[in-house]
């Protein structure tokens, strides 16, 4: 595995010979240096590099497709030609060089170099990996208008000149996005994958099956992405593009447009447990009998069906169809992704559902089996086996480890429950991914549970941006078991913030920390000099149609005991800035403090004074914001179908005191577009 100081021959002894020599070593503080992640060493100079219309792109035959990639990034918003020209090296001539050198100083995987003078900008690295990432960071050395795909008038486009000599510290830089609970289409994660590219992230986790639904096109199983398996019941009123799966051409698409952009895509069908719609095409392969409801539901209705959030029939670990139907399966999904990984889950399998069975006792004590975790591993064994006959690494999340000894060492551990589970796996001497859920869960708060924001309800939290940068997942390890961290992810369950805007406030700009502590070496970052970068970023984010969280979060008034009566009272809140599109609308009543909690009912969305949308149901704004909690009562839902941009909108509710006037509390106010990436949010 990389290690920043294995980087930087021969740059040490050239960065000591810089400051001897009196050279401005650069590291970010300056306003026009701010690169995400840091790079390892930064030398700034004088002046900069102007693009202009008689700008040339030189390159060496190896870089053809990267110097097509930077001329239509730069084409669109510069609107000059950008003539691309065939070199050996650099000739003298003014220009852009891009030049893949096979003797570049280092090997490490995303290596690079980038030098810019007032004459000329010179790009190198090993291969076409280090020479995208050096794309990402001269694109990030332009104003964040460089992001939009129209001709930017009154725009100078200068590259400030700098030396910089830059590699990854871990291979592993992932975010994973679960489209089982809330399904996202291929144009979004299109989007997000070009998000993470300029971050120089370069792991997409798909978590394709779930509970909630089969994402994914087998063409042995049809039935596993029919209507019962991918679209949620009618009865739950969920906006239809929340439904629906990939079919092959679709995943073939996206491996293709990832791999553009240096970007693996890593499957999951996750087994033996949250597979409910394997259940309701095969219920031959569950362990039990339960197959109600017959179709997918969201998450949050979990309890209302099954008393709790974990599958009522898991698979059946002691029946040989099982694996012969999952043998099927991983043939297709290894056949589509030439990720080296597939990931198969094995979390949060309720034991007890299999010791509840005679016929697994009787296998159990047939094996010679004493704990039920053995039976476990059996299965993680069988599975891991079939995935490594495909050619293909298995990845299980670290529940599996709970019988470590059994486990085959091939199988890699995404560790999630905790930081000791991270240490656990490499002590154990297995391959990990960092991922606990404190801190890089970002469906977790970022900043309060006072802050209305769209988060899992059930988690303490919150995860602070502070906190994910600081997280070091070696920390506490020996060299050699520092050597077993593969790197680090963060994930993104959407059980609560479904929306596009939503999850995109969870993500960021919290997924900039994650770039980066994927990228430096922990022991040369500075947390308050990311902090200022990530203000410099924020434009850019505004120009690629990101919503990133905000002070405040979707807070847009409160109520006081002076307000309050203990019976019902009108409450209007003047909501104008928050209404921007058209959308959907997600009004919350949040308790904070106080002897008494609040009734609530008639939520209406006034434009100017006619009502445009009303939710008429009664809650109870009280302390418990867990997700068991029905429907979440407490949240309103309402819609803009009709956007007026002169116009005045307004909150207004029935309020009362429960049992007295003592109470304070938040009114959230959320506007989600119909239309994802084309507005940002002013909240």
């Amino acid at each position: 595995m990389a290690r920043l100081f294995m980087l930087l021959y021969p740059k040490t002894v050239v960065l000591l010979a810089m400051m001897f020599a009196g050279v401005n070593l650069m590291y970010a503080q300056d306003n026009t240096i701010s690169i995400i992640p840091q790079p390892a060493s930064i030398q700034k100079g004088t002046g900069g590099f102007l693009i202009g219309p008689a700008t040339t792109i030189f390159y060496n035959k190896a870089a053809t497709e990267t110097a097509s990639l930077l001329a239509e990034l730069l084409r669109k918003p510069t609107g000059y030609q950008l003539p691309l020209k065939l070199t050996t090296s650099h000739n003298g001539k003014h220009g852009i060089y891009l030049l893949i050198n096979s003797r570049f100083e280092d090997s490490t995987s995303g290596a690079y170099s980038l030098d810019v003078t007032s004459k000329a900008i010179i790009v190198q690295a090993k291969n076409h990996i280090g020479l995208f990432y050096a794309i990402q960071s001269l694109r990030q050395l332009l104003p964040p208008a460089i992001e939009n795909n129209m001709v930017q008038g009154n725009t100078q486009w200068i590259v400030p000149a700098l030396i910089v000599r830059d590699a990854p510290f871990y291979q592993w830089r992932g975010y994973m996005q679960d489209v089982s609970r809330t399904f996202y289409g291929v144009e979004i994660m299109k989007k997000y994958m070009d998000v993470m590219a300029l971050y120089k992230m370069n792991i997409l986790h798909l978590h394709l099956t779930d509970d909630q639904g089969w994402r994914m096109e087998i063409k042995k199983y049809p039935e596993l992405t029919s209507t019962k398996t991918t679209v949620f019941d009618a009865r739950h009123g969920q906006p239809a593009e929340r439904s629906g799966y990939y079919t092959q051409t679709d995943i073939k698409e996206l491996v293709n447009y990832a791999a553009k952009r240096h970007i693996t895509i890593v499957p999951e069908i996750d087994v033996p447990g949250h597979c409910w719609p394997v259940i309701l095409t095969h219920p031959e392969l569950g362990v039990n009998k339960t197959t109600k409801p017959d179709y997918v539901f969201p998450f949050l209705d979990s309890w209302s069906y099954w008393g709790f959030q974990f599958t009522p029939n898991p698979l059946d670990p002691t029946r040989e169809e099982v694996y012969t139907f999952l043998d099927n399966v991983f043939k297709e999904v290894a056949a589509l992704f030439p990720s080296s990984y597939i990931h198969f889950g094995g979390d949060e399998v309720v034991h007890r559902l299999w010791e509840n069975e005679p016929h697994v006792k009787a296998f159990m004590k047939d094996k010679g089996m004493e704990k039920v975790e053995e039976l476990q591993s059996y299965f993680v064994q069988r599975v891991s086996d079939i995935i490594v006959k495909k050619g293909k690494r298995p990845i299980g999340w670290n529940d599996i480890l709970a019988d470590a000894d059994r486990l085959p060492k091939s199988t890699v551990i995404m560790s999630w429950l905790g930081s000791k589970a991270v240490t656990k796996a490499a002590q154990n001497q297995f391959y990990t991914i960092a991922t606990p859920s404190g801190p890089l869960y970002f469906d977790i708060q970022q900043s309060s549970r006072h802050d209305g924001t769209m988060a899992d309800l059930n988690y303490q939290g919150p995860n602070t941006i502070e906190a994910v940068y600081n997280y070091d997942p070696a920390k506490g390890l020996t060299e050699q078991e520092k050597k077993y961290i593969l790197g680090v992810q963060a994930n993104m369950w959407p059980a609560v913030p479904q929306e596009v805007k939503d999850i995109n406030v969870q993500n960021f700009p919290r997924l900039l920390a994650v770039s980066e502590i994927g990228w430096v070496a922990p022991e040369t970052k500075s947390l308050a000099v990311f902090l200022n970068k990530v203000q410099d970023h924020l434009p850019r984010l505004d120009a690629l149609k990101m919503d990133y969280f905000k002070p405040g979060g979707y807070v847009a008034g409160t109520w006081s005991p002076k307000q309050l009566d203990t019976s019902f009272t009108l409450m209007k809140w003047e909501v104008t800035p928050r209404v921007y599109a058209n959308g959907r609308v997600t009004a919350g009543f949040f308790y904070t403090e106080g002897a008494s909690f609040l009734k609530v009912k008639n939520v209406k969305l006034l434009e100017n004074e006619t009502v445009i949308a009303e939710d008429r149901h009664e809650s109870l704004a009280d302390k418990f914001r867990g997700i068991p909690y029905k429907k979440n009562m407490f949240l309103y839902h309402l819609k803009v179908d009709q956007y007026k941009p002169r116009a005045r909108y307004f909150l207004v509710a029935d309020v009362a005191g429960a049992g007295g006037s003592d109470s304070k509390g938040n009114v959230t106010f959320n506007l989600s577009p119909y239309q994802p990436f084309k507005y940002t949010g002013r909240y």
